[in-house]
């Protein structure tokens, strides 16, 4: 894939990997990026307009996981910019206390994202096709004790997304479907990390399992999923750890027949 051009949308654009990823679809040449973030950071977006004058930017506070809303912006988008080309959907939290917040804005913002993006986006509806990258998370491949609530999130876009990747909905409308898993990331969402886990009496062991976890930043993951959408590989899941994207063989675990005794 080409970014040439190419109209995008990422959500949680305002600040970690969506920002970075804002940043370097501008840098490759994308002629008009959406980012849709409940989140202000017009110190970024001021700098993101002045470092490309003559590609659009356009900015839109909403929150993911009101579906209505996500509707309504993605028509304003569609109307703004004629087509749309590629969604990274990157929003999300951390905070297994509160479960319902959690699972609305993680795994509920994703399918309110992709589901508003189809319309516009599928060659069925006349539009030109296109790819839409889903970030899940490593612990929604191997469970990470700790986190479970988020986890289980980041469990969910994995199978929603392998779930539209079906050849039956590409040869229809002409969308790509790709799930990135990246490993331990410098963003917010470490912060204040223990005071978000629902069993208080793991802090100990949680504060081990961050000091060993190799860290990378936003910008590296940025940089892979850019990789990811020019591999333009339908159905494809990814881990990315340590600048560098790895391609997972998903096998099915059930055939829907059973096993002779």
């Amino acid at each position: 894939m080409s970014f040439r051009g190419k109209n995008a949308v990422v959500t949680g654009g305002a600040g970690g990997i969506g920002l970075q990823v804002s940043k370097q679809l501008l840098a490759a040449g994308a002629a008009k990026v959406a980012i849709i973030d409940l989140q202000d950071n017009l110190e970024e977006f001021v700098k993101l307009r002045a470092a490309h004058p003559t590609q659009s930017v356009m900015i839109v506070k909403m929150d993911v996981a009101n579906k209505k809303g996500v509707e309504a912006t993605y028509e304003e988008i569609a109307k703004t910019f004629g087509n749309i080309d590629i969604v990274v959907n990157v929003a999300g939290i951390f905070n297994d206390k509160d479960v319902q917040r959690t699972l609305l804005v993680n795994l509920g913002g994703i399918i309110n994202s992709t589901l508003s993006a189809l319309p516009y986006m599928g060659k069925d509806n006349g539009g030109k096709g296109g790819i839409v990258v889903n970030m899940s998370s490593v612990v929604g491949l191997d469970p990470m004790f700790i986190i479970p609530v988020y986890g289980a999130t980041k469990a969910g876009i994995i199978n929603f997304t392998r779930c539209l990747a079906n050849e039956k909905y590409y040869q229809r409308s002409g969308i790509k479907f790709v799930t990135v898993c990246p490993g331990a990331t410098m963003t917010d969402m470490f912060t204040n990390f223990t005071e978000k886990i629902i069993f208080p009496e793991t802090s100990d062991e949680t504060y081990r399992i961050l000091d060993r976890l190799n860290k990378q930043s936003a910008a590296d993951v940025s940089r892979c999923i850019l990789n990811v959408l020019e591999k333009d590989k339908n159905g494809a899941v990814y881990v990315i750890e340590g600048k560098r994207v790895y391609p997972l063989e998903m096998k099915p675990q059930w055939t829907g027949k059973e096993q002779a005794l």
